[in-house]
C-alpha cells in the first residue's frame, strides 16, 4: 500500500515528466544501513526498488533481498561510492542491475561476485577499486558497462559466453591483469577493453569473436603471443599497439582489415604474413617493430600506406604484390637492413620518402608506369 500510494504520489506532482527519466531514483527513504528508492523501468512498465545510497559502517556488506516488505531489484548509481571501509558485499538473487559508479572508488574491497541473476553493470560501476583482485562474473550477465573493473588490482578475468556487449576500456589499467579466458558467445572485444594492462600474458579468444577493437590490447608490454579464431575479420587501429614483448601472432584468413597502427612498436614481432583478404596495409600499421624480418604479403594487396614498415630495421627483403598500385610516403623508410626492392611494373604513385634512411639498399627497380 505505501508503495502504491508513493508512486501515485510521483506521478500528481510530476506527472509523464518523471517517466522520460527512466535511469533516475525518485524518494529516499531510509531503511538500516540503506536509503532506497523507486526506478522507473521503460522496458516492462513498472517500478522496482533499488538501493540509493548506502549510509553503514563498512566491513562485510550483506545487501538484503528486501526491504520494507519489497524486492530489492537493482543497486543505483552512486550508491556506495567512495565507501572505503567497504571491504566485501554479497549481492541477493533478486538483484538485476549494478548501476553506474555503483562501488566507485571502493578502495578496500577485495573481492566480488557478480551473480547471475544481475543482467547489467553499469559504467565505472567498480572503477578505481584499487585493492579488488578477485571478481566473479557468472552465467547470465549480459552487459558489462565501460571502465566497470579500470585500474583495479585483478589478477585473472573469465568472461561468460552470456555477455553480449564488453564496454569500452572495460579492464584498462589493470596492471595486475595476467589472465584473461573469454568464453564461446562473446562477439567483440570493444576498444580499449585491455589497454594497459601490463601485466597480461595469456589469453583466449573464442570462436565467436569477429573484431578486434581500436586500442584493445594498447601498451600490454607482457603479452607474448596470442592466437585470434578464423571468426576474426576486424582489427582497429592501434589494437596491439607497443605490445612490446609479442614475438607471434597468426592471422587468420578471415581477416580483411587492419586498422592504422595495429601493430605499432611490436619491436619483438620477427615475423607475419598478411591474409588474403587483406587489401591494404594503413598507416603505420608495422611502424616501429624493430625485428620484423619476415613479411609476406598477398596477391591481392592494392596499396601499402604512409609508414606502413617505417622502422622495419630487421627486414631484409620484401616482395610487393603485382596488384599494388600506390606506396605511401616513408613506407619503408628506415629499414636499414633491406639490400634490395623490386617496385612492380603496376605502381604508378610512389610517396616521398619511401626508402629515406634505407642505409643497407643497393638495389631498386622501379616501373617504367610511375607517374608521381
Amino acid at each position: 500500500m505505501k508503495r502504491v500510494l508513493f508512486v501515485f504520489l510521483i506521478l500528481a506532482v510530476l506527472g509523464p515528466v518523471c517517466l522520460l527519466a527512466s535511469s533516475a531514483v525518485a524518494s529516499a527513504e531510509t531503511s538500516g544501513d540503506y536509503e532506497y528508492g523507486w526506478k522507473y523501468i521503460d522496458s516492462s512498465g513498472s517500478w522496482e526498488l533499488v538501493i540509493s545510497k548506502y549510509i553503514g559502517a563498512g566491513g562485510d556488506v550483506v545487501i538484503p533481498s528486501e526491504i520494507e516488505g519489497e524486492t530489492v531489484k537493482g543497486i543505483s548509481e552512486s550508491a556506495f561510492r567512495g565507501c572505503t571501509a567497504l571491504t566485501g558485499v554479497t549481492f541477493p538473487d533478486t538483484v538485476t542491475s549494478i548501476g553506474e559508479q555503483a562501488f566507485y572508488g571502493c578502495s578496500s574491497l577485495t573481492s566480488v561476485v557478480i551473480p547471475g541473476n544481475v543482467a547489467s553493470i553499469g559504467r565505472q560501476a567498480f572503477y578505481d577499486c584499487s585493492s579488488l583482485a578477485n571478481v566473479t562474473l557468472s552465467d547470465g550477465v549480459q552487459v558489462i558497462g565501460n571502465q566497470a573493473f579500470g585500474n583495479c588490482a585483478l589478477k585473472d578475468v573469465r568472461i561468460p559466453g552470456s555477455v553480449t556487449s564488453i564496454g569500452s576500456q572495460v579492464f584498462r589499467l589493470c596492471k595486475s591483469l595476467t589472465n584473461v579466458e573469454i568464453l564461446d558467445g562473446v562477439k567483440s572485444i570493444d576498444d580499449s577493453v585491455f589497454q594497459n594492462c601490463t601485466s597480461l600474458t595469456s589469453i583466449t579468444i573464442p570462436d565467436s569473436v569477429t573484431s578486434i577493437g581500436s586500442a584493445a590490447f594498447y601498451g600490454c608490454s607482457a603479452l607474448t603471443e596470442i592466437a585470434l579464431p578464423d571468426s576474426v575479420a576486424v582489427i582497429g587501429k592501434s589494437a596491439f599497439y607497443n605490445c612490446s614483448a609479442l614475438t607471434e601472432i597468426t592471422l587468420p584468413d578471415s581477416v580483411t582489415d587492419i586498422g592504422n597502427h595495429a601493430f605499432y612498436g611490436c619491436s619483438a614481432l620477427t615475423e607475419i604474413t598478411i591474409p588474403n583478404g587483406v587489401t591494404g596495409i594503413g598507416e603505420s600499421v608495422f611502424g616501429g617493430c624493430s625485428a620484423l624480418a619476415s613479411v609476406t604479403l598477398p596477391d591481392g594487396m592494392t596499396s601499402i600506406g604512409y609508414a606502413a614498415f617505417y622502422g622495419c630495421s630487421a627486414l631484409t627483403g620484401i616482395t610487393i604484390p603485382d596488384r599494388v598500385t600506390g606506396i605511401g610516403n616513408a613506407a619503408f623508410s628506415g629499414c636499414s637492413a633491406l639490400t634490395s626492392i623490386t617496385i612492380p611494373q603496376g605502381v604508378t604513385s610512389i610517396g616521398n620518402n619511401v626508402l629515406a634512411e634505407c642505409s643497407g639498399l643497393t638495389s631498386v627497380t622501379l616501373p617504367a608506369g610511375v607517374t608521381s
